[in-house]
């Protein structure tokens, strides 16, 4: 009888002791409320892992990558006095005879990621009719679609960029094409 008190008592405390383990793998901040946990974070790899998107929409192609430096990333993205730069990679991509490319940048740190999407987006100027920066949602996250325009055959086109950040990360995906939707189908292609 003894053993089977003992026994049954053990069983109790291992069923406690688990039942704290597991819980709805929701956290709070210190306000108690939740955070919103939907965006895929940026935990392990680097910018050249990132780059190479593994799940391609269908007819996209890898390319290669290239490794990006500070002044590189300087100078493509108007981030001159931007502090904290690492380093970065360009992933290029082929969809349908257009290029694309996803940009990786690593910074030291959350703030520097959002500092260098405030000096690129400054870079532009106000356009004349409609609104150049607007945010779209996917992945979990906010980012900026930028519409720009190039001169084509005497025609002025439209070229499209999504740009945002994920932890000390920003990433930037691009193309040459007038058609916005195969831009956002690579950038919701990262996963970030």
């Amino acid at each position: 009888m003894k053993k089977s008190i003992a026994l049954i008592s053990v069983f109790a405390v291992l069923m406690i002791a688990f039942s704290g383990c597991v819980g709805d793998n929701n956290s709070a901040d210190d306000n108690g409320t939740e955070q919103d946990n939907s965006g895929t974070s940026i935990t392990d790899g680097t910018a050249a892992d990132i780059s190479e998107i593994e799940n391609l929409p269908a007819g996209f192609e890898y390319v290669g990558s290239l490794p990006l430096n500070e002044t590189d990333i300087k100078n493509d993205y108007n981030a001159e006095n931007v502090s904290g730069i690492v380093g970065g990679s360009e992933g290029m991509y082929r969809y349908n005879g257009s290029d694309f490319y996803l940009d990786v940048i690593e910074l030291e740190d959350a703030e520097a990621a959002n500092n260098l999407i405030g000096a690129y987006k400054s870079s532009f100027p106000p356009l004349q009719n409609g609104s150049r920066f607007v945010e779209e949602s996917f992945n979990g996250h906010s980012a900026v679609r930028i519409t720009d325009y190039i001169t084509s055959s005497g025609k002025s086109v439209p070229r499209y960029s999504y740009i945002w950040s994920n932890e000390n990360y920003v990433l930037v995906v691009f193309g040459n094409t007038a058609d916005s939707t195969q831009v956002r189908q690579l950038a919701e292609a990262t996963g970030y």
